[in-house]
């Protein structure tokens, strides 16, 4: 059977609908994109609703119409607006491939700074963010191909410390489903945990390696994970510096630096977890890398 999904829409007011991410700074091969969420109660036509920036006055200019056909947003829906949808599903996961809207053009936003406004019907505004390269993680070089995401969606849009760098475990984006730096409601204490603890890497699509799961209180964390074995000695620089999400993972295929298949044995992988305030957290996690028979 088919089925449809119906409502009467309702009128779109201030922050019923707020930006969520912002691809400005597309790797050569790719294309912006800006992907907002409902935040609300009700459901909103899309056809009623505008993608625009401002020029260099200050003024709302480069209005772009979301769909010239009714289109209904759901309450806790995402939708990614971009040029040309396969673009970015060749370069970021997305959960939803249907939950994109192509434009013909996009307003214009710049690679160090610009705009983002979406306005309703009557040309008010919804939601807008005036965002700067600089709200990257200090120690990205290179931003190119990384989004920015937005931590709470209860926070001001035009507010820094709102905004995160997409992290390195998420493929630095999430279009289409919830931000890797979202802050949930009910944060957990700062955790780490491998599974499982003993796994087997022989290919059978079994446990055929580790994943070193993590969740902490905030984002903005970077990661250093070694691996070691039994006698101490490292065998695997998994990662460094690695931006973090809330929520995640790393995985260990079993290998070490050259590439090379280890013996099986207990090894140590040892983690440390920290930021730019200098908040720090270590972890020693316990894992046997065995051979299935």
């Amino acid at each position: 059977y088919n089925t449809a999904r119906v409502a009467l829409p309702d009128h779109a007011d201030s922050l019923d609908i707020i930006i969520n991410e912002i691809l400005f700074n597309p790797k050569s091969d790719g294309n912006d994109f800006v992907e907002i969420y409902n935040r609300g109660e009700k459901v909103i036509n899309l056809k009623n609703m505008y993608l625009a920036n401002r020029d260099v006055y200050g003024s709302i200019s480069n209005i772009r119409q979301l769909s010239d056909e009714d289109r209904l947003f759901f309450p806790g829906e995402f939708m990614v607006i971009t040029e040309n949808k396969n673009l970015v599903l060749n370069q970021y996961f997305a959960k939803n491939s249907g939950a994109f809207i192509e434009l013909s053009s996009m307003p214009s936003f710049g690679d160090d700074e610009g705009h983002v406004v979406l306005l309703n019907e009557a040309g008010r505004v919804i939601d807008q963010v005036h965002y700067q390269d600089d709200w990257h993680l200090p120690l990205i070089t290179d931003p190119e191909g990384i989004s920015l995401e937005r931590i709470d969606y209860q926070e001001p849009a035009q507010q820094p410390d709102n905004w995160m760098s997409a992290s390195s475990s998420s493929g630095y984006g999430t279009p289409t489903y919830i931000n890797s730096q979202h802050r949930p409601a009910s944060a957990l204490p700062g955790d780490m945990f491998v599974e499982p603890r003993v796994f087997s890497p022989d290919q059978d699509g079994f446990e055929d390696f580790a994943l070193i799961r993590y969740r902490f209180p905030a984002p903005g964390f970077l990661a250093n994970i070694t691996v070691f074995d039994a006698g101490g000695r490292p065998v695997r620089a998994l990662q460094r510096n690695a931006v973090s999400g809330i929520e995640g993972y790393y995985r260990w295929d079993g290998l070490d630096d050259k590439g090379r298949r280890l013996p099986v044995g207990l090894y140590i992988v040892f983690a440390e977890i920290f930021n730019l305030e200098g908040k720090k957290k270590r972890f020693k996690l316990a894992v046997v890398l065995s051979i299935r028979h």
